[in-house]
């Protein structure tokens, strides 16, 4: 059985779509500028931290400063409809209440760890964005394990995330390390995304 945070109701998936739509293009990828609008900041992080407990603590946090009634998460890559609708019955997307996040974010991601979950396969390109619709992260395993945070408010997301945040340098560093073959590829990418999210 599926858990109750999986959106099953194609009406409730259509509005958090529209929702998502207003936070990123699902049609870019990183290093690309994913978002629909400008925002205020900009943090890139490794896609590994998704998968932390800690990871739940942080969206509490976020939805707690910009007092989101949802947190929401939608898979982008496998598709939300194609993949995840047709072959187990929810369409690829998750709604959290914040008072239940930090217990509910790995049970649900993880699906019983599940091959297909959003923290295995399931989840190579996804966006989380809060109700509020002021802030979202592009979650890309694909694009060299890089996420990226984006905030409409000065906040200082690595004070109130406990996970280190890549500057310039670092960006540039984990980059190259994910790709060990042709530097060209990895330099473009970081001129390409350091061009895109001034961290």
């Amino acid at each position: 059985m599926n858990p109750m945070e999986l959106v099953t109701d194609r009406a409730r998936f259509l509005i958090l779509s529209a929702e998502c739509e207003k936070i990123v293009n699902t049609q870019k990828r990183l290093p690309d500028f994913v978002f629909q609008c400008k925002f205020a900041r900009y943090f890139a992080i490794e896609h590994a931290h998704i998968a932390m407990k800690e990871f739940g603590s942080f969206l509490l946090e976020v939805s707690k400063i910009f007092e989101d009634e949802s947190v929401n998460y939608m898979t982008l890559k496998p598709r939300a409809v194609d993949y995840y609708y047709r072959n187990f019955s929810f369409f690829g997307t998750a709604t959290f209440e914040p008072s239940s996040l930090v217990d509910r974010y790995l049970p649900v991601m993880n699906r019983d760890r599940s091959v297909d979950s959003f923290l295995a396969r399931g989840g190579d390109v996804g966006v989380f964005w809060g109700s509020s619709l002021k802030w979202g992260i592009s979650c890309d395993r694909i694009s060299w394990e890089t996420a990226v945070i984006a905030v409409s408010d000065d906040i200082d997301v690595p004070a109130i995330s406990g996970f280190p945040c890549m500057d310039a340098s670092q960006l540039a560093s984990y980059i190259e390390s994910q790709y060990p073959g042709d530097s060209s590829i990895a330099l473009d990418f970081e001129r390409r995304f350091l061009a895109n999210y001034p961290i």
